[in-house]
């Protein structure tokens, strides 16, 4: 039988084991090339300085917010740590939240980007980021998603990411962090 200390040690041990690595200096550059390239493909007008500095600044500062939140291999189980108050961050609209400003201050003039959410006011609810060339359909957009697994950004076209119906998130829902980014009128900064 297990007794309360053993139980504790094995789980301590299954937590430690699950944490996610974000790879070395040279995977996270190889996989900024592939987003980049990924990105060059939404539109000809995209451009390439743009494409890569947004790829390098997505996979980079997901790596960090990872450092940050030092999340678990499922995020269901960050999830649960951040709800019952083991951890303070780390919910999947935080990790866009931290990650969109990063993406916001590159001044974008050949992409737009996207608060996006997918299944609201469920319990599956998810957040993200779509990127799409200037102009382009929110549809033919790129999703960006660094919470999906840990600070290891994923992406992938929206029309191809059949776990989530992404949705435009409605401007009177833009989280009030981003609100002086996005609506600087409304909301002047200091």
């Amino acid at each position: 039988m297990l007794t309360v200390s053993r139980l504790s040690a094995l789980l301590l041990t299954l937590l430690l084991a699950s944490c996610v690595s974000t790879g070395t200096p040279d995977e996270r550059q190889e996989k900024a090339r592939r987003l980049r390239h990924d990105l060059q493909q939404l539109s000809p007008t995209v451009s390439a300085q743009e494409a890569d500095r947004l790829a390098t600044t997505a996979i980079e500062e997901s790596a960090k917010l990872s450092s940050d939140f030092k999340p678990l291999i499922y995020p269901w189980m960050n999830n649960g740590l951040v709800n019952t108050g083991l951890r303070k961050r780390g919910l999947c609209y935080q990790w866009r939240d931290d990650l969109f400003p990063h993406l916001f201050r590159l001044n974008l003039k050949t992409m737009d980007l996207h608060l996006t959410a997918s299944k609201r006011d469920t319990w599956q609810e998810h957040h993200g980021i779509i990127v799409t060339a200037k102009g382009q359909r929110f549809e033919d957009g790129l999703v960006i998603d660094p919470w999906r697994h840990g600070g290891r950004l994923w992406w992938g076209l929206l029309k191809n990411d059949k776990k989530h119906p992404w949705k435009p998130l409605p401007r009177d829902l833009t989280p009030m962090v981003l609100r002086p980014l996005l609506m600087p009128d409304l909301y002047p900064t200091r």
